[in-house]
């Protein structure tokens, strides 16, 4: 079975102020002196990281909730690529990656923040671990990265429709996935845009998918969800088709968001801020896409719905979620009206 509420679930709130307060309670990172010492913590290991790598990185771009605004009490995700001269092109960093990343891992064990890092498993491009933050409150999830500097800080229009035709001839999956980190600034300006309470609607739904979903099991253990990138996505969307608010329910922004999830086969959603509509590879991905379809609006070449293959149980568990208490006698009001169509 997919749905697997948690206890205290926040569907069992019974009015947009008791959601209000869950939200700020349970949800919303901890302001004040909390949040000042993580962002010390955090830019101290930052300035680590790049001192333990074995190479000199020119340049050190970020990512993730914690950098766009939209992570979670006691939980963030940081993505970290540091970007070295070092590397003549992307196959020469491929090749020497691994190397690289391995005495990452064994020169920050050696140091004073060694025993609040917690190493994850191996991946193939990537060094992953939680690190242990302001006084073992609360852990940030760490992806850290290295490539040559593809598109330079300040690239041209050209430079950047150049490496997007490259991704779209590349066959091999990490070398995509190398030549897609100089994207990384672009997703987060997207994302980091949007108005604060559009960041309180992501949180929510990034809160959904992790306490609405049953346990992995040996029947469902590939299952893979959206992504926390394709629930941004999707939240700014309805945000748009709302008409871009600056304020607005909480309650009915998210019910917005899950009766789209129920009807996933018709999410057919493009952004044209890095490239025109007649775009050769545009053109090209967008004659071929199947729904649910987000194109990344940094990227023309990834449907980000794809990082998730269990559509059908998001649905599921989204139309039980909307008979919950917090939605059951709830109906659509202003700018949310294009619901009913639902």
């Amino acid at each position: 079975m997919s749905i697997g509420f948690s206890p205290q679930n926040m569907l069992e709130c019974k009015s947009p102020q008791e959601l209000q307060r869950f939200a700020d309670e349970n949800i919303r990172p901890a302001p004040g002196a909390l949040r000042a010492a993580c962002v010390a913590e955090v830019g101290a290991l930052l300035q680590l990281l790049r001192a333990c790598f074995p190479v000199p990185a020119s340049r050190v771009i970020q990512g993730g909730s914690y950098v766009k605004g939209t992570d979670t009490q006691g939980r963030s995700e940081i993505d970290v690529v540091l970007l070295s001269d070092v590397f003549a092109n992307v196959n020469h960093c491929k090749k020497q990656l691994r190397e690289g990343l391995d005495a990452l891992r064994e020169n920050l064990k050696q140091t004073s923040r060694g025993n609040r890092i917690l190493m994850g498993k191996r991946a193939s491009l990537s060094l992953r671990f939680n690190f242990l933050c302001a006084e073992g409150l609360h852990s940030h999830s760490f992806e850290i990265m290295a490539c040559c500097d593809v598109l330079g800080p300040a690239p041209s229009t050209d430079l950047r429709l150049h490496l997007y035709r490259q991704l779209y001839l590349c066959h091999d999956s990490e070398m995509a996935q190398l030549w897609a980190l100089a994207l990384l600034p672009y997703q987060v300006d997207f994302v980091k845009a949007s108005v604060m309470r559009v960041k309180e609607l992501i949180r929510l739904m990034v809160h959904w998918f992790r306490t609405s979903f049953a346990n992995s099991t040996e029947e469902n253990k590939f299952r893979r969800l959206p992504s926390s990138y394709t629930v941004e996505l999707l939240t700014i969307h309805i945000w748009e088709l709302a008409g871009k608010p600056l304020l607005f329910s909480l309650v009915q922004g998210m019910r917005a968001v899950l009766k789209l999830l129920v009807r996933y086969a018709e999410i057919d959603v493009v952004w044209h801020r890095h490239y025109h509509p007649k775009f050769p590879i545009f053109v090209k991905v967008n004659q071929k896409h199947t729904r649910p379809f987000i194109l990344d609006p940094a990227n023309p070449t990834v449907n980000v719905c794809d990082t998730c293959n269990a559509w059908d149980e998001v649905a599921l568990v989204a139309r039980h979620s909307l008979l919950k208490p917090l939605f059951s006698r709830v109906r659509a009001e202003p700018p949310w009206l294009f619901t009913n169509n639902w």
